[in-house]
């Protein structure tokens, strides 16, 4: 993966606009999820779980850090370690992306 960054803050991208086109409520609960779509309980939790109210704050805390990783000199801006440092790694793999791929 040539720059880590950039796939992050796609991915990060891709989620808020997911986010942002969800009509309806703001805060759901895995009951209103499933009287809403008759989904099983587990996937009810997950949708909740990934509601816009919980989703965009996440998304804009991943942002703020991967905005302060970047490569300078193959060296993370932020904590001068290698690039990709530790710390946007961390982020990367927690958005399902794998470093180094």
């Amino acid at each position: 993966m040539t720059d880590l960054r950039a796939h992050v803050l796609a991915r990060l991208d891709q989620l808020e606009q997911t986010a942002r086109d969800v009509p309806g409520a703001s805060i759901w609960n895995a009951r209103q999820v499933a009287g809403m779509t008759g989904v099983a309980p587990a996937v009810a939790e997950h949708i909740a779980q990934w509601s816009p109210a919980r989703t965009l704050p996440w998304t804009s805390g991943a942002r703020e850090l991967t905005e302060l990783h970047h490569d300078v000199d193959g060296k993370c801006a932020a904590c001068l370690d290698v690039y990709p440092c530790p710390t946007l790694s961390v982020v990367a793999r927690t958005l399902g992306i794998t470093p180094g791929r």
